[in-house]
């Protein structure tokens, strides 16, 4: 990181200010990152995005995806 000269407190204020708004961007940035990978490792999106260009299909049917649900728990308890 260079070194800056400032002339005046107003060049200061205005510096902290610039990086106090940077910091607030990255960490918005950082909690949508955070939110997007957590959506995706729930497991029936782990599920659908297995299934390809079928888990879309099923993505979008609220029917066909309680059904394929029921299916997989009852497979999974046995």
């Amino acid at each position: 990181m260079t070194r800056k000269t400032y002339s005046s407190f107003e060049q200061i204020d205005q510096e902290l200010e610039i990086l106090a708004l940077e910091k607030e961007l990255r960490q918005i940035q950082l909690r949508q990152a955070a939110g997007k990978a957590a959506e995706a490792l729930k497991p029936g999106n782990l599920l659908m995005e297995s299934l390809g260009p079928v888990g879309g299909m099923v993505r979008n049917s609220g029917a066909v995806q309680k059904v394929l649900m029921m299916w997989l728990a009852r497979r999974l308890l046995k």
